[in-house]
């Protein structure tokens, strides 16, 4: 087992360093000059409270800040909150307001702005499962005391809250933009970052300029003040290998998750410098939908992982770039469980008598299992946009397809349009295994989103398994009160054995950002709370 040194009730207060690694370091900064970033997906919305996926959060940690921020080290700095403290109950949350900070339209920030955005991120309307699923099972109200301090009133202790608050989903925008509605304010947010969102062009880029009286930098940032930089065109490109063609020539500066054949010349480049981070919380796989035959039973759960021969499919389909990560939690979340790999392990002989003892006993004429006449047979949907299913993905599927035509499953694979994907998420008749259900998290307890009962009910679509469980939620509601380690550590490690004997979960590869930039491109780091890229201190060196 694996204990990381990092508590789920996060430091209250810091200053100081920033505790960040970054690309390219070292110099004098100089100001201006432009760059293109090279994204792998455009986003739905650019307002992250709405929807909430990962090309959203990317592009808005640029232009909105939050009221904290993690380092790290796991210990929470100030940002829009100068200070805060938390009631001995550990239900009421106060926050003071850093002063003398405006919005890109000119309105000042204060705590009656920041109580309009917690509004939004929990307004039916705004059809936030990110936001509504890391606050609702906790969140009680909130209200400006004053026009300096923000308090946040809880149902019941939360001991993830200040980590999950530094995330850009919860990042504080103008209530005067917010008020446009929701399809305006999807296309240009309004906050008070270090960049502001001049324009999105659909379908290539969104332009961002520098704001010139940036004055909010959060406490673990590497210089206060503006940005260095002019502007930032954000591009959209999809295809890997156009990604980076794109960084090796001229056409961008920064890139995000080059393709695992191009590792040799990206080694090889002496112009081109490789940043890594790899996410916590739940790592990419797929979710076993327990509502829906066959997956409604634990030994064809079992038998399926254990005939997946998931960890050869990872190394061949990534080309050794990615290790494989089998259960619920990568392996570099706070309180992981690394004891559990045989419940993952390839195992055909056991898959093979698991399936034999759940009557799956004969054969048709394509070695296929059956069972009262019917065919051992599931489909895993997958999004057919190729930012969202690279190609590697769709190779890993593969192998998986074959692995489990050798114990007689019939594992279909079934590409939808983005659209449907999205919206398969809150309907457990839409798949009966659910490709890409990875949550990146600064916390743990993102097991409370994944598997809870409380999720299914207050934030449908997160429980992406459909999982109802007493054995999971009381340890979660337990954790979620807690702030001593070794209480955590057992009741995490309850969970995560839970989820493996259950078979909810077949693990693959850890969410990871993997930026390449031009050596030119000075001080871009990745902030760990979702692995967002920050461009606040990157420069351009002459």
């Amino acid at each position: 087992m694996t204990a990381v040194a990092l508590v789920a009730g996060l430091a209250l207060s810091g200053c100081g360093g920033s505790g960040q690694t970054s690309s390219n370091g070292g110099g004098t900064p100089v100001s201006g000059g432009s760059i293109v970033y090279g994204a792998d997906r455009e986003p739905l919305c650019l307002d992250p409270h709405n929807n909430g996926d990962m090309p959203q959060t990317y592009v808005a940690r640029q232009f909105l800040d939050s009221l904290v921020s993690e380092r790290r080290d796991g210990t929470v700095v100030p940002w829009l909150a100068d200070s805060w403290t938390v009631s001995p109950d550990g239900l009421t949350y106060t926050f003071k307001i850093k002063q003398g900070v405006k919005f890109h339209d000119g309105e000042p920030l204060d705590a009656a702005a920041v109580k309009a955005n917690f509004d939004q991120m929990l307004d039916p309307a705004t059809q936030s499962l990110t936001d509504a699923g890391y606050l609702k099972p906790y969140y009680q109200s909130s209200r400006a005391v004053d026009p300096a301090t923000f308090e946040i009133k809880l149902s019941k202790p939360y001991s993830a809250l200040l980590p999950v608050l530094s995330q850009a989903f919860f990042g504080i925008e103008s209530p005067k933009a917010m008020a446009r509605g929701l399809g305006v304010n999807c296309q240009s947010p309004v906050g008070t970052g270090p960049f502001k969102v001049k324009e999105w062009v659909h379908g290539q880029s969104v332009e961002l300029d520098r704001n010139p009286d940036y004055n909010s930098a959060p406490a673990d940032a590497k210089h206060q003040g503006p940005a260095y930089l002019d502007h930032v065109s954000w591009k959209f490109l999809e295809d890997g290998s156009v990604r980076f063609a794109a960084v090796q020539g001229q056409g961008a500066d920064l890139i995000f998750n080059p393709p695992p054949q191009q590792n040799a010349a990206l080694k090889n480049d002496p112009n081109l410098t490789l940043q890594e981070f790899t996410h916590t919380g739940q790592p990419n796989g797929f979710a076993l939908n327990t509502t829906r035959a066959p997956f409604t039973d634990t030994a064809v759960r079992q038998a399926f992982i254990h005939g997946a021969n998931a960890e050869a499919a990872v190394k061949s389909a990534y080309l050794g770039v990615f290790n494989w990560e089998h259960g619920p939690l990568s392996s570099t979340t706070p309180f992981v469980d690394d004891s559990l790999g045989d419940f993952y392990k390839h195992d055909p002989d056991q898959a093979n008598h698991l399936l034999d003892s759940a009557g799956w006993t004969q054969r048709d004429g394509d070695g296929f299992r059956t069972k009262d006449g019917k065919q051992l047979t599931a489909t895993v949907v997958y999004s057919s946009d190729p930012g969202d299913t690279p190609p590697a993905d769709v190779t890993l599927y593969q192998d998986i397809q074959a692995a489990e035509k050798e114990i007689g499953f019939n594992l279909v694979l079934k590409p939808i349009p983005q659209d449907q994907y999205y919206a398969a998420f809150t309907d457990p008749n839409a798949y009966d295994a659910l490709a890409g259900a990875y949550w990146n998290s600064p916390t743990p307890l993102v097991l409370s989103i994944v598997y809870s009962t409380d999720s299914l009910k207050l934030a449908p679509g997160n429980n992406m398994s459909w999982v109802q469980n007493p054995a999971i939620d009381g340890p979660l509601h337990e954790v979620a009160a807690s702030n001593e380690p070794e209480q955590q550590q057992h009741l995490y490690d309850t969970v995560q054995k839970v989820v493996a004997e259950n078979a909810y979960f077949l693990g693959l590869y850890p969410q990871t950002t993997r930026l390449v930039s031009k050596k030119r491109l000075k001080d871009v780091w990745i902030e760990p709370s979702e692995g967002e890229p920050v461009l606040h201190d990157a420069w351009l060196a002459p």
